[in-house]
């Protein structure tokens, strides 16, 4: 019997170090990114001062969000990116974050990598709000 009880305690301590290595890699993760982020915004803005933005001529109310994008009943040829365009084309200022449930399949980092990328490039303005994004066609 005291066998049994020293197996389960050790079986606790591992799955307890397991869990606890576990969220320190995920925080890490997570820390990088809001560096990322961090330096994303430090950047200048591109807008002049004369040229209004688009938030601004944006209407204050908030549609109803469209049903989400069923990523397996895609149209062929059509890829995720292009997909992503659809979904912000069809929904100007939809925040970032509900964007990921429109796309459930594609994992979280790599919808990130794609928008920041997008931003980048100037397919897509991605303007920060909270802890979020808000994302715009150009």
């Amino acid at each position: 019997m005291n066998l049994f009880l020293i197996l389960l305690l050790c079986a606790l301590i591992a799955a307890g170090y397991y869990v606890y290595r576990r969220l320190l890699k995920i925080e890490r993760e997570i820390r990088a990114d809001q560096v990322t982020t961090a330096a994303e915004d430090a950047k200048p803005s591109l807008v002049t001062e004369a040229e209004p933005s688009k938030a601004e001529a944006e209407p204050s109310t908030v549609d109803p969000l469209p049903e989400p994008v069923a990523h397996d009943v895609a149209p062929e040829g059509v890829g995720l990116r292009e997909q992503i365009e659809l979904a912000i084309a069809a929904r100007p200022g939809l925040a970032q974050t509900e964007l990921y449930g429109k796309f459930p399949d594609v994992e979280r980092r790599e919808l990130q990598k794609l928008l920041r990328e997008l931003d980048q490039s100037g397919e897509l303005r991605r303007e920060k709000k909270g802890s979020s994004y808000l994302l715009y066609p150009l």
